[in-house]
């Protein structure tokens, strides 16, 4: 059981940071979307981008509360 909670630890670390690095990306992929006069590609580019800053928002919590 121990091993588990650790495990899941771990996965949710990894979660936080990895979405946190695509949300980065996709934030360049928007500003060349803009730059290239795709505004409304952006614009949904960047939406995705709040959604997974949601999201982590939820994995943070999760792991707070794992760890107590």
């Amino acid at each position: 059981m121990e091993d588990d909670m650790k495990e899941l630890d771990a996965l949710l670390n990894y979660l936080i940071n990895h979405n946190t690095e695509h949300a980065d990306e996709i934030k360049d992929l928007a500003e060349k979307a803009r730059a290239h006069g795709k505004v409304e590609v952006s614009e949904s580019l960047i939406k995705g981008v709040e959604f997974l800053n949601m999201s982590n928002e939820s994995l943070k919590k999760a792991l707070e509360l794992l760890r107590g």
